[in-house]
């Protein structure tokens, strides 16, 4: 896709997947874009997920979580061109707080740092966040046969008010699907 987007000046990431396939499941499984409202569940409507971005030492350090809004709707060109804009300007001139309000679900991507695993705190109102680590070249087995392929490691956290373990295995399912068959994220 990258080699065919190259002359339009648009480069996709892994973590633009991530979150646009984070996006369409959680548009499939509405308990994982709910929150806590102090003494029950609420049910958001738009998809809001975050994305951390780091902070350069010399801004502080640190991390903060812009928020791609209505990204089940976005394509993932619109998600890639607005988290680098988001990013760019976090570690630049500083994000608004209405940037990082309303997400219910973070992304937290250290793949890009050689991490292959990891935990992430969730980051109240969210009731998620998905931890994931590098893509690797593994052995895998296709069609019963010994080949190459990528794996990734993703852990999900869980405000356990909110969504349980069985809501978050079948979340945990969707997305899944939809890494594993990318085309399904283009529509």
């Amino acid at each position: 896709l990258n080699r065919q987007l190259t002359p339009q000046g648009v480069k996709l990431s892994v973590n633009d997947f991530i979150v646009r396939a984070c996006a369409v499941a959680m548009a499939e499984h509405p308990f994982m874009n709910a929150s806590w409202g102090g003494d029950r569940i609420v049910l958001h409507g738009a998809v809001n997920v975050g994305v951390a971005v780091s902070l350069p030492e010399e801004r502080g350090g640190g991390l903060v979580v812009p928020t791609i809004r209505d990204a089940d709707r976005k394509s993932l060109r619109w998600i890639s061109e607005e988290t680098r804009e988001l990013a760019e300007k976090a570690r630049t001139k500083g994000l608004t707080v209405e940037e990082m309000s309303d997400a219910t679900f973070t992304v937290s991507n250290l793949g890009m740092f050689g991490v292959e695993h990891f935990t992430a705190v969730i980051n109240p109102p969210n009731s998620a966040i998905l931890a994931c680590g590098a893509a690797l070249e593994q052995p895998v087995v296709r069609d019963g046969q010994l080949a190459l392929g990528h794996e990734m490691q993703a852990t999900l956290s869980l405000d356990h008010r909110v969504i349980d373990g069985a809501m978050g295995a079948a979340w945990l399912g969707t997305f899944k699907s939809l890494l594993e068959h990318p085309a399904m994220l283009m529509v």
